[in-house]
């Protein structure tokens, strides 16, 4: 059946323009061939020689290539050995013409590196058949580069982030380490998230994705455009910083700390505060790659011993800490330091914002290494306990510790935290209630804190269990309250006394007009509610007093006083000038 001429010129129509070279010595044929090239669509570069021809190409790519053999000068076929001789010689598809048809000759040709060729004089229809086999060929040449390149990425690059992934490490320690030979200081940072394991345990493994692709584009914007970031496991991240010295690279780590814990995580209809522990080492010359890694290690394994989510620079030490940590049977050693007294509750006081009058000390948990001085907050431990099923019996552990402690210290009101799976464990209360009538302790004195993330994962339970405690006399906590912001409404009938405010709205209080203005929101809220506010992590005199200001009913953390292992007494209470 024979195709019109419409049907003919759109089959041979490309599907984009392409820039096509012609060379060709001969004025006529080089018009006639940039006639026909430009109505197939195309744009052309006519010349004269292969030395005009090869100017051209180290000034732009043309993927197809019309070249006549005899050309003054240089040959069309060495042209087409030295295009073919270059790194991306293979990029081109060269469509040689020529008046013989020696089969020797053609076959020097093809020798030469041509990809195709078509008889001279050209001839209209031969002509447009052998460019549409080049333009096929070249979309051909196109998709393999592409999938080279992708290739090439992959090998490099994390797929799900696209940051460097770890086969990437070494080289870039390397070069730190070769640029403190040239006297040029450098850094590592190692980051561990503190609280991954709970996206991905609560909502699966593709909001986990989400996650950590939000907190890789957060950690690339934080840090200069010249350090190299590497995806070095599922939750661990290295930032390798040259040029910077150990108080930038600190700066650099508490930029990055500060910016993790004020980031919320909103999937589901469910809030998340994630965090890190980071650890910073400097790099030496003498160091190898491997020993530059394990001391930044061992300084992020630091920083979650001494209670994650903080920046630890490398000391000597840092390495039985990570030790520790790393080599330990968690839920065998935490079963033994129950029996053993390896655990114990260290207490800080919650104080007035306005005079430092005491109201009550938070029992933390801590466990003593046996024979070691070495003492380890829970973020250490308590999900692997959790995990291994030790969670409830960790709680009734500490509840029993409190409630020992109260019997020996009658002045003594405590704040005790609960895990979500005691809290929702159906023989809390009647357990509470057994050991309040076995060591006789008034319920006045108990409070229980629970976070915000725990009470928001199953609200009804939570309010009928704080009424029950509350019917008992035993207080109550919201803690680490800010975290799910986005749903004050559940406290309308949530009946809790005290709301514990985030960190991650103290840290930066005094320069953050934002933070100050959600202080004042919550503070109102509560009012409305009779609920009593308490800010954590106080640590300066400028954000104590401002919190006076805002109406902030109570403050804790290091600027009033740090954890130790015996209670506080109200006289000991000092607020710093």
């Amino acid at each position: 059946m024979a195709v019109s001429h419409r049907a003919a010129a759109s089959a041979i129509e490309p599907l984009t323009a392409l820039d096509v070279l012609i060379v060709e010595d001969d004025p006529v044929t080089r018009a006639l061939l940039d006639r026909l090239v430009r109505k197939r669509g195309h744009l052309t570069a006519p010349c004269e020689s292969a030395e005009i021809a090869l100017a051209r190409l180290l000034e732009q790519y043309y993927p197809i290539i019309l070249l006549d053999v005899q050309l003054p000068g240089m040959s069309g076929l060495e042209l087409c050995r030295q295009l073919r001789a270059q790194p991306d010689g293979d990029q081109y598809y060269i469509l040689v013409g020529t008046g013989n048809d020696k089969p020797e000759d053609l076959r020097d040709i093809l020798d030469a590196g041509a990809s195709d060729y078509v008889a001279k004089p050209y001839h209209p229809g031969f002509l447009n058949v052998r460019l549409t086999i080049a333009e096929k060929q070249v979309k051909e040449i196109a998709a393999r580069k592409r999938l080279e390149h992708e290739l090439t990425f992959l090998a490099t690059r994390d797929p799900l982030t696209k940051l460097l992934n770890r086969s990437q490490l070494e080289p870039a320690l390397l070069a730190a380490i070769q640029a403190t030979h040239e006297g040029r200081p450098a850094a590592v940072l190692y980051l561990d998230l503190d609280n991954f394991k709970v996206v991905n345990d609560t909502l699966g493994h593709d909001a986990g994705d989400r996650l950590l692709l939000a907190l890789a584009a957060l950690i690339k914007t934080t840090t200069r455009p010249q350090d190299e970031l590497v995806r070095f496991g599922g939750d661990e991240f290295v930032v390798i910083l040259i040029d910077a010295g150990i108080e930038q690279a600190m700066a650099v780590a508490d930029r990055l700390r500060e910016k993790l814990d004020e980031f919320r995580f909103l999937d589901s209809g469910m809030s998340f505060r994630v965090g890190a522990s980071i650890g910073v080492a400097p790099v030496n010359a003498l160091l190898t790659p491997a020993e530059v890694l394990v001391a930044a290690d061992s300084a992020c394994y630091a920083a979650k011993a001494h209670g994650r989510n903080r920046v630890e620079l490398h000391r000597e030490s840092d390495s039985e800490i990570a030790k520790l940590i790393a080599d330990t049977n968690w839920a065998t050693r935490i079963q033994e330091a129950m029996r053993d007294d390896s655990l114990e509750l260290w207490f800080q006081p919650i104080v007035s914002a306005v005079d430092g009058t005491l109201l009550y000390q938070e029992a933390l948990l801590r466990y003593m290494a046996p024979e070691q001085t070495i003492i380890v907050s829970p973020g250490a431990f308590l999900s692997s306990a959790q995990r291994s099923g030790q969670g409830e019996k960790l709680d009734r552990f500490v509840v029993h510790a409190a409630f020992k402690i109260l019997a020996d210290h009658p002045g003594l009101v405590l704040g005790v935290n609960l895990a979500a799976p005691s809290f929702n464990d159906s023989e809390l209360i009647r357990h509470l209630e057994s050991a309040l009538s076995e060591y006789s302790v008034d319920p006045a004195r108990l409070l229980f804190e629970i976070t915000e993330t725990e009470v928001m994962s199953n609200l009804d339970n939570a309010r009928e269990v704080l009424g029950q405690m509350n019917a008992m006399g035993v207080k109550t906590a919201l803690d680490d309250f800010g975290a799910g912001f986005s749903s004050l409404a559940y406290l309308k009938n949530l009946p809790i006394d005290f709301l514990k405010i985030d960190c991650a709205f103290i840290r930066d209080l005094t320069n953050n007009d934002f933070n100050q203005a959600i202080l004042r929101a919550i503070r109102e809220v509560a009012r409305i509610r009779n609920i009593k506010t308490v800010a954590e992590c106080v640590e300066t005199r400028e954000q104590y007093d401002l919190l006076g200001e805002l109406g902030i009913d109570y403050a804790q953390g290091f600027f009033i006083a740090r954890p130790r292992s015996q209670p506080y007494t109200a006289a000991e209470i000092v607020v710093p000038e």
